[in-house]
């Protein structure tokens, strides 16, 4: 009860910050190097970087400046924050990687932003006169080739602030990434207190949408695989009403399964094409669309544990393992649900960005390993079941073949959606990165009908036949025991006659 409480105050607390208008506040954050946004430009957007205030309030000696990376993909868009220290920028050369980066020094003097050359440290060559580049806080607002902008000073408060705009040509378009970055003159104790405050605001547009290159398309995506899982619903449920007589449990769960991620993908769509036509999505629609999506996540693996016990297919009762398998899955599925949640309404600059999605990573790979045991101990029971000579042998051998099938469709969905995907995200150009959705779904779409047609519940369904044939074994055996029990009797009651 108090794990629903705090995921209904955390659903209703988000303050909108999910989206592609960026509202950053960074507090005395200790980190050298702190991502901010990315965003995927071509040549009809822009990106629009505020720096409302910078307060530096301690005696530190050190540099502060915006870095800018662009790589033509996606996930490889981020060598700064993972291999390159900016503060040494000599660990360029040392990286196989050479991207391309943009430095941007805060001259405290001089009170301008200036162009670091980053070519000499081994970072690729990039040719700014590319970028469009223009000062937002000059009064001409002229582009300018050099990448200085003016930094205005408030003495009232002491803190610098500064605008700039960045457009591309052609030619230069690829995945923006933007970081702000604290270089102490001299290593720092941990016990050393550092005290300043950065707050900045990033717009970003491409055309009239202000979704990135390669999510443009996910509003049409989301809303054509809806139409179809929608389809897949029907159908499942004309099944379930022409073969009435034949359904278990299972079946249920299957088809709300199949609703829920029907009302997932449309809510999907929604939350996207709010971002895309006004930055931020709408509040009301990205709690419903939390709420389904955490369902949808719970249904998903407790169907396919269930499914892979066997539960009124080969068996009535869950053993305690497998009780225990559910009663973990499911608040793992529900802890991977709010670290997803916080991890999509939360700024990459906050400090638990990283932790929380760590935390997505490791549940979501704990939850899927889970579920492989009960479709392992499954087959097991199905081996020592055809240990028995009797005339059942056939049927449970084409048991132990359908199990098979199905432990080796749950690991290479797990791989696939995963895994493979990962790899491919990462040499997709980054206009392209709608595809590894795509194929999510796709791959999901498959291994719901492969699932689907060999669990349907029709009459001579080898699943729903075990299940008789398995209740008439039991009532054979009794029977042959009782009659063994009542023809012992008879003997011991003849001996005993005898005997008088």
């Amino acid at each position: 009860m108090t794990s629903c409480k705090f995921l209904v105050l955390l659903l209703f607390s988000l303050n909108g910050v999910l989206g592609r208008i960026h509202n950053i506040k960074i507090d005395s954050d200790r980190r050298e190097i702190i991502p901010l946004a990315n965003f995927g430009l071509t040549k009809d957007g822009f990106i629009d970087f505020y720096a409302k205030s910078l307060q530096i309030t301690d005696n530190i000696e050190a540099n502060y400046g915006i870095v800018v990376e662009s790589s033509p993909t996606q996930t490889a868009s981020q060598y700064v924050e993972t291999h390159i220290n900016i503060c040494t920028p000599e660990s360029i050369a040392n990286f196989d990687k050479h991207p391309k980066i943009l430095n941007l020094v805060l001259d405290q003097v001089e009170q301008k932003l200036e162009s670091k050359d980053m070519q000499k440290y081994g970072a690729a060559q990039w040719d700014i006169s590319n970028l469009i580049l223009t000062d937002l806080m000059s009064q001409d607002q002229d582009a300018n080739s050099d990448g200085s902008f003016k930094v205005n000073y408030n003495s009232e408060n002491s803190s610098y602030s500064f605008h700039f705009q960045i457009k591309v040509k052609q030619q230069e378009e690829g995945q923006f990434t933007f970081y702000f970055y604290r270089c102490p003159a001299q290593p720092l104790s941990y016990r050393t207190k550092v005290s300043y405050f950065f707050e900045a605001n990033i717009q970003a547009k491409n055309g009239n949408s202000y979704l990135s290159a390669g999510e443009k398309p996910l509003t049409l995506l989301y809303t054509a695989m809806g139409v179809v899982y929608f389809a897949m619903f029907w159908v499942w449920m004309k099944v379930m009403i022409h073969y009435s007589d034949n359904l278990f449990k299972i079946h249920y769960f299957m088809v709300a399964l199949v609703f829920a991620k029907c009302l997932a993908c449309f809510l999907h769509a929604v939350d996207y094409y709010f971002i895309g036509s006004h930055g931020t999505p709408d509040q009301a629609w990205a709690v419903l669309w939390y709420i389904i999506h955490l369902v949808r996540g719970v249904l998903l693996f407790i169907s396919l544990a269930l499914i892979g016990m066997g539960f009124a297919f080969i068996k009535h009762v869950l053993s305690y393992n497998e009780k225990l398998i559910l009663g973990t899955v499911v608040p793992l599925q529900i802890l991977a649900n709010v670290a997803y949640i916080i991890i999509d309404s939360s700024e990459e600059a906050e400090m638990n960005y990283g932790t929380w999605k760590k935390i997505l990573i490791f549940v979501d790979l704990l939850c899927c390993g889970a579920i492989i045991f009960p479709v392992m101990w499954s087959i097991r029971h199905l081996q020592q079941a055809t240990e028995r000579s009797d005339n059942k042998t056939t049927l449970v051998l084409s048991q132990l073949k359908l199990f098979r099938h199905f432990y080796i469709l749950v690991v290479v969905y797990i791989y696939v959606t995963r895994i493979a995907l990962k790899f491919i995200e990462v040499v997709l150009p980054f206009q392209y990165a709608w595809c590894t959705n795509f194929m999510d779904e796709i791959a999901t779409i498959v291994f719901f009908l492969i699932t689907g047609w060999n669990f349907r519940p029709y009459v001579s369904n080898p699943y729903y036949k075990l299940v008789e044939e398995e209740d008439e074994l039991e009532m054979e055996t009794l029977m042959v025991e009782s009659e063994t029990l009542r023809n012992r009797n008879v003997v011991e009651e003849e001996f005993d006659n005898t005997l008088a």
